[in-house]
């Protein structure tokens, strides 16, 4: 991780990755420290976000009061900055202080933060719609973000035209996250009123029900439903609670999930429509993190042989690649070294005991 090191007004950050990534991202320093339960790593990484955190809207750079940052520095694409294109790092940030008091014990950092954390909680709110959350450039003055799609799969969404979303769209995996971050929000403030928006949410989930494939869709937007199999509702399993979803929804995730298993793990997204997707970044691969992400969801829900799948991955983790792309040969691509690839390492060589969110 020596490699990786970053430090900016005082704040131990981590770089994404080498070559490609040489800035921080709060969703991979987040994600990063919670996999590796490493307390120091996320207490700067929260705090360097409350640092940031937008305190106005910019149609520029998607900025939006109580939003947490995608990358920093941004870089220009089209015209318009990625800086705050990313509508999960603020669910991020709230799940990752209640993971802080969870290994530290410490409530100093969220006492310090509070008001940080109801901005953050205020954010997820003013995006809701019929209690899904709901991502639209329109709330920070714009028409459209520096990227593409604005969850962890950001380069393009499948059956869109030049793969950008009709807006709004609510991406399932992002309304999960929002969801549980806002219940992180909830536990941190003590808010009732909160922890009833949470279960507003989690019953909003039966709008995302996907009939033609019998489990929730990728996204709706203003076109419609986007249909398909993705790994995005394995690794939903990372934040949803077992009385957030039915037995029967979960029978189905599994069933449809054989579809994404290759010798290394899960794709991230089925093969029998990868190939509609232009930019195969996020459609024809394997992820490392991902794996991490997707065992402990399936420990969390007793799922053993989805957690056995995910092990696949790790015999080939020698370095430290940020992904693997899938074809006839399969290789390494992309970082290396990763961040949360490394993250995932030590969380796969780690003791398992309580779960991590």
């Amino acid at each position: 991780m020596k490699k990786l090191k970053i430090n900016h007004k005082n704040f131990q950050l981590y770089k994404a990755g080498l070559p490609g990534f040489p800035r921080n991202f709060a969703r991979d320093g987040i994600i990063s420290a919670i996999l590796m339960k490493d307390s120091k790593t996320l207490k700067n990484q929260l705090s360097f976000c409350a640092f940031k955190q937008g305190k106005k809207k910019d149609p520029y750079n998607g900025k939006e009061v109580g939003k947490i940052f995608h990358e920093f520095p941004g870089i220009e694409i089209n015209g318009k900055s990625t800086e705050f294109s990313a509508c999960d790092t603020t669910a991020l940030y709230l799940i990752g202080h209640e993971v802080y008091q969870k290994i530290t014990k410490d409530k100093k950092l969220a006492a310090e933060q509070r008001e940080n954390i109801k901005k953050a909680c205020e954010y997820i709110i003013s995006h809701l719609k019929e209690d899904l959350f709901a991502e639209d450039p329109k709330l920070s003055g714009a028409k459209e973000f520096a990227l593409k799609v604005t969850y962890w799969k950001d380069s393009e969404i499948l059956s869109r035209k030049n793969g950008k979303p009709h807006y709004p769209i609510v991406y399932t995996l992002a309304h999960i996250q929002n969801m549980r971050g806002l219940k992180s929000g909830a536990k941190l403030l003590s808010s009732e009123r909160l922890k009833k928006r949470v279960e507003k949410m989690v019953r909003a989930l039966k709008k995302l029900y996907d009939p033609k494939l019998r489990v929730y869709c990728i996204a709706t937007d203003a076109k419609g439903m986007i249909h398909g199999i993705s790994s995005d509702l394995l690794h939903a399993l990372f934040y949803l609670s077992p009385g957030d979803i039915s037995r029967k929804q979960l029978k189905s995730i599994i069933r449809l999930s054989r579809e994404l298993e290759t010798e290394i793990g899960y794709r991230t997204l089925s093969p029998k429509v990868a190939g509609k997707v232009e930019d195969q970044y996020h459609s024809n691969t394997v992820w490392p993190f991902e794996q991490a992400m997707i065992y402990e969801g399936a420990r969390k829900f007793g799922l053993r042989d989805i957690q056995k799948i995910c092990l696949k991955i790790v015999p080939h983790l020698d370095t430290d690649p940020e992904k693997f792309a899938l074809g006839k040969v399969i290789r390494k691509s992309g970082c290396d070294p990763q961040l949360w690839t490394i993250a995932a390492k030590k969380y796969f060589e780690a003791p398992k005991k309580e779960f991590l969110v």
